[in-house]
């Protein structure tokens, strides 16, 4: 270091404001014996803060770039220049420029000796703002990185502040300043981060441009960020995100791109991704039509527990079950999509319910009457009106091993003459009712109950019992037992039967 630099420094020390101007102002340019530092430049300028403040806040316009200037956080010391200084006031009007505070950046500009802005009528004419932000770019007032990193801070601040619109309006400037430099990784990321609040919180995008906003989700999706690559898979399939059309977020569609960015977000950890690839590859039209795939996404969206699919693989089971044990499998997952408000999945469960008529005040007040006498019996009759079960099924199954969490599967029965009323089927629990009956079930015939110990005696005792205690009572036996014909009972226990008869349904379901 130079003699005359250490004698500046001793002055300095000592509070000489002069020396501190000079020697703050040589940090901020770089000299031969001093090399360029902004912070310590900053510093001493700001050591003679407040005698001397119109002059070191001249040094901070003139010398710092407006992206040093914000950083530094000397937009204060800015505004002090503004009043005496030219540099100043155009710095000033373009940072309020790039915070989508025009008005004031105009009354700015309108001071400033560069006519940028001719007259004061001109203020309330909407003069686009990259138009006068490419004029100061022109003119060397700010720099592409300037633009690029005020955009960035302030768009991120709007954004954590719960402000969407200005954080958009923020960002459209990209857009309308063609002087700003390519968008860095972290701008890709804002953007990305606003669609992602715009779909979550049902909120427009504004002016953001569709290419801009792909560009940045195809970066992001890129660098491995699972909500681009499942915002950015469904629109390039013509899905909507949310209330966002597909549109509004690419130019194009593109169907095998659209695949691969879903199976990269469902092997991530996306469920609905699964789902969305089953809509795609079950589409016979698509080029990338593919039943296989299409089934197998259906099975991993159903295991993570979406209603939507556990509906649409519960039907498919069920229209191609011939047997009971596939037909129980169906009917787990359609039970499971109704209990998380799936309307159509309830619809088809109650397909498998067979009608029971009469009074529900009546059944109710004959079932109590019956139940201090012969409890077990009068579960019977409970199951046997939640279930819609024929009197030769109320009566004769085994409840022990027909109850499951979700309804009841009655097995062959071989104690029933006739081949058609004795086959197996499964029935759903439909209502409260009917999952309240199956719990008291469990309990009453289960093998530690006092009341299982006593023996109910044949079919043909139950039956006599039953028939003696309804006439005692004065209730006829259509208030608990479904008297539907064999067919109709035919129809609901074979999946490709049951699926005939409820197409209506399974079309709206697919």
């Amino acid at each position: 270091m130079r003699r005359q630099d250490l004698q500046l420094r001793q002055l300095a020390k000592t509070g000489d404001i002069e020396a501190c101007l000079k020697l703050g102002e040589a940090y901020l340019t770089g000299s031969p014996g001093i090399p360029k530092n902004i912070s310590i430049g900053v510093s001493y300028l700001k050591s003679v803060f407040p005698k001397a403040q119109q002059r070191a806040s001249i040094l901070f316009s003139t010398h710092l770039s407006l992206k040093e200037l914000v950083k530094e956080d000397l937009i204060f010391a800015l505004n002090h220049a503004a009043e005496n200084d030219e540099v100043a006031r155009l710095k000033l009007s373009a940072w309020h420029f790039l915070r989508c505070e025009s008005e004031i950046g105009k009354v700015w500009l309108q001071r400033c000796t560069t006519h940028l802005i001719d007259s004061i009528d001109t203020i309330h004419q909407k003069i686009p703002v990259g138009k006068l932000l490419s004029s100061l770019h022109a003119l060397r007032v700010i720099h592409p990185t300037d633009v690029s990193s005020i955009i960035e801070s302030e768009a991120r601040s709007a954004l954590n502040e719960r402000q969407p619109d200005r954080c958009i309006q923020i960002l459209s400037i990209l857009s309308s300043h063609k002087c700003a430099e390519p968008l860095n990784m972290t701008l890709h990321q804002l953007i990305c981060d606003i669609v992602v609040y715009a779909e979550t919180f049902k909120h427009d995008l504004g002016h953001l441009p569709t290419d801009l906003i792909e560009q940045s989700l195809e970066r992001c999706s890129a660098s491995g960020d699972l909500k681009a690559c499942h915002i950015l898979g469904r629109s390039l399939a013509g899905y909507p995100c949310g209330h966002l059309p597909a549109k509004r977020l690419v130019r194009n569609q593109n169907l095998r791109k659209s695949v691969a960015l879903l199976l990269r977000s469902g092997d991530s950890g996306v469920p609905m991704a699964w789902l969305h690839l089953f809509r795609i590859c079950s589409d016979y039209r698509s080029s990338v039509a593919n039943p296989a795939m299409a089934r197998f996404c259906l099975e991993k969206a159903a295991k993570h527990g979406i209603a939507e699919a556990e509906r649409c693989l519960g039907v498919m089971i069920l229209r191609e079950s011939v047997e009971i044990d596939s037909m129980e499998s169906g009917m787990k997952l359609l039970h499971s999509a109704s209990n998380k408000g799936d309307s159509l999945a309830r619809s088809l469960l109650c397909s498998f319910v067979l009608p029971v008529f009469g009074s529900e005040d009546e059944a109710q007040s004959a079932i109590s009457e019956i139940q201090g006498i012969v409890p077990l019996l009068a579960m019977r009759l409970r199951l046997a009106r939640a279930f819609g079960l024929t009197k030769l099924e109320a009566l004769s199954m085994n409840i022990n091993s027909t109850i499951r969490p979700w309804g009841i599967v009655l097995e062959k029965n071989s104690q029933i003459a006739k081949g058609k009323l004795a086959e197996p089927r499964v029935i759903p629990a439909t209502s409260e009712y009917a999952m309240t009956s199956l719990e008291i079930a469990a309990n009453l015939f289960s093998y530690k109950s006092p009341e299982s110990i006593i023996l109910e005696g044949s079919l043909r005792a139950r039956s006599l019992q039953l028939r003696r205690l309804l006439q005692k009572l004065h209730v006829q036996e259509r208030f608990f037992f479904s008297s539907v014909s064999s067919q109709q009972r035919e129809n609901i226990r074979l999946g490709p039967k049951w699926a005939k008869v409820q197409k209506e349904i399974i079309k709206e379901v697919f």
